[in-house]
Parts: structure tokens; C-alpha cells; sequence
């Protein structure tokens, strides 16, 4: 018998739940995997992939966040909770007084450190989908910004040039 050309799965995910990570994963916008890959493979800060994608902080946080809520199940109250905590806790804009809310939401029940935990553990889990997504690296690679005020005015300047012209002849 031949030897396969392809393999029928890739090397890198060994167990089953890392496909399924991997399908929601890719049902992701392109941004937030850019901004997920970009913190996961390359292990760029919040403030280091804010800086290269011209967006603010906030906005690589809430990526995260989706990225974390894709991967977690919906019924759970205290792994939102856990995953809001694990991601808020890497932006470097997080304040004093957030983290004693933090440290204060951890000491509250032992069901809390528990969800942590388990949020860590399931980003953990996410290297590798993570890899294969990240294949070819070109999630590196500036993605276009399309402005639609711009692409409004653009579109209303050549109307009305080949309106004028269609006028003139």
C-alpha cells in the first residue's frame, strides 16, 4: 500500500478536543486570530501588539477575551468570570484597585480559584491549534484597513467626475 501524501490530521494536534478547539478558532474573525497568534505564538504583550496593529489596549483585551469565550462553555457563569480575570490581568492598563477586585473575586469561594485555574489551563491548551493556525506566519502581515467614510467619499468623488463628464459630452 502507498504512503499517504497527506496526513489525514495534523502532527501537532494530538487529541481530539484540539480540533474542535481549532474549528472554533477558525470561525473567528481574522483580527482577533491575528491579535490571538500574535500574543500566543510570537508572545508579544497587549501594549507591544496594540503598538504594531495601531489599535488601542483595550481593543487587543476584548480580542482576547473573544478568543477565550470561543474555547468555554456558554453555561458557565464562573469561567466568564475566570476568563475575564485571567485576560484583564495581562493589559497593562489594569489598575491598583482592579487587581485587589481580582484578588478579593479569587478569595471569595474556593469555586473561583478553581474556574482560574481552569482558564489557565484551557489557554494552555490552545498552543497547539494555535500552531496550526499560525502555519505560513502570515498572520504577521498587516491586515487592510478599509475606512467605509473614506471608501464613501472616494466612491461620491468618482460618481460625480464621471457624472460631470457624462454631462460634458
Amino acid at each position: 500500500m502507498p504512503p499517504l501524501l497527506l496526513p489525514l490530521e495534523h502532527p501537532a494536534l494530538a487529541a481530539p478536543d484540539d480540533q474542535a478547539r481549532l474549528r472554533r478558532l477558525r470561525k473567528l474573525p481574522r483580527r482577533v486570530q491575528q491579535v490571538f497568534l500574535l500574543n500566543r505564538l510570537d508572545q508579544l504583550s497587549f501594549a507591544m501588539i496594540a503598538e504594531r496593529l495601531a489599535v488601542p489596549v483595550n481593543t487587543v483585551e476584548r480580542h482576547m477575551k473573544h478568543v477565550l469565550q470561543s474555547v468555554q462553555p456558554d453555561t458557565d457563569p464562573l469561567a466568564h468570570d475566570a476568563g475575564h480575570w485571567y485576560v484583564r490581568l495581562q493589559n497593562p492598563q489594569i489598575t491598583a484597585s482592579e487587581r485587589i477586585d481580582f484578588r478579593r473575586w479569587l478569595d471569595s469561594a474556593p469555586a473561583h480559584l478553581t474556574a482560574f485555574h481552569a482558564t489557565e489551563l484551557r489557554w494552555r491548551s490552545l498552543l497547539a491549534p494555535a500552531q496550526v493556525l499560525g502555519e505560513g506566519h502570515g498572520y504577521r502581515q498587516a491586515l487592510p484597513v478599509l475606512s467605509l467614510g473614506g471608501c464613501s467619499v472616494a466612491i461620491a468623488v468618482l460618481l460625480g467626475t464621471v457624472l460631470t463628464l457624462g454631462f460634458c459630452a
